[in-house]
């Protein structure tokens, strides 16, 4: 289980409970001052058997609980925690840009990629849904969401590398996340090398949490590279798919080898969890116009200052 916020920059506004214990303090040696105004005001205490000058911290404990939902709430608080589920559709995103040409996974990546991909579609329940992209410096819908397996066999085996030049994970993620925008439990499986040069991490993951996407990464190629023909290096870049899938609640499988396509994608099925996300901002908001209606009753009531 683990608290997340959309909007964590609203949290700086919680320095307001300081500001509002240092303003009630000053307030009630004001309320003092005036006070002594009133004659006999010792006997009056005795006789009420109560405190003229009440702190009143029953008046500042349920401000400050306001003034901790209300920021909470526009900082787009939500509770995210994992479930079991055998009702999950996925998305494939696989990486056809050039450094996916590599040959040290044979006999190229991309080829090793799409037999796995092909292989995976054995490995899924029958009537589990799957959507096809492939991805460079832009993405294309090879297949929608469907459970017809021969229809995403054919989109798999059309896949080749594309001429369009970059690596544009964030755009792979969304167009991904909206193939997916109608099913209950959404999860990427994101196969590349990593060689991402559009976009942030940052807004990868932002966005992938907003839209309640798990993203397992599935990084190909082997840690020390090949040199191709031309001169060029691929290698893959781990750090990137490491962190985007930790910060979506999936895993990341380093990938060296077909057996290991194999391996991580059984893996995948057999872990695969469900992440419920609960926005609890209107919640918090709700909450918080209770309080500050119960608190202006007290005020007017129990807590009234002298006048």
């Amino acid at each position: 289980m683990m608290i997340t916020f959309t909007r964590p920059e609203y949290l700086i506004l919680l320095l307001a409970i300081p500001i509002l214990i240092f303003v009630h303090i000053i307030s009630l040696k004001s309320v003092k001052k005036r006070a002594i105004k009133f004659a006999n005001f010792e006997a009056i205490s005795q006789i009420r058997g109560v405190e003229i000058f009440s702190k009143n911290l029953t008046v500042l404990y349920i401000n400050i609980i306001i003034i901790i939902m209300v920021v909470l709430s526009v900082s787009g608080t939500s509770l995210s925690k994992q479930v079991e589920t055998s009702e999950f559709s996925f998305v494939l995103a696989i990486d056809s840009s050039w450094s996916m040409d590599a040959k040290d996974i044979a006999p190229t990546r991309l080829e090793a990629a799409k037999k796995a991909a092909i292989e995976f579609l054995k490995m899924v329940p029958e009537k589990t849904k799957i959507g096809i992209i492939s991805f460079s410096g832009s993405s294309l819908i090879e297949q929608e969401l469907t459970d017809d397996k021969q229809q995403i066999k054919a989109a798999i085996e059309n896949i080749n590398i594309m001429p369009i030049g970059g690596t544009d994970i964030f755009n792979a993620v969304t167009t991904s996340a909206n193939l997916l925008r109608e099913e209950e439990s959404k999860t990427i499986i994101l196969i590349s090398d990593g060689q991402a040069n559009i976009n942030t991490i940052q807004e990868i993951i932002e966005y992938s949490n907003r839209k309640k996407v798990m993203i397992h990464s599935l990084g190909i190629g082997t840690r020390e590279g090949i040199v191709e023909e031309t001169g060029a290096v691929f290698k893959i870049s781990e750090d990137t798919l490491k962190t985007i899938s930790h910060n979506t609640e999936g895993q990341y499988y380093n990938i060296e080898n077909i057996e290991d396509f194999y391996s991580s994608l059984g893996d995948i099925i057999s872990t695969t969890k469900k992440r419920a996300i609960y926005d609890l901002s209107l919640y918090l908001m709700v909450a918080a116009l209770i309080l500050f209606l119960i608190n202006f009753a007290l005020i007017n009531t129990r807590y009234r200052v002298l006048p």
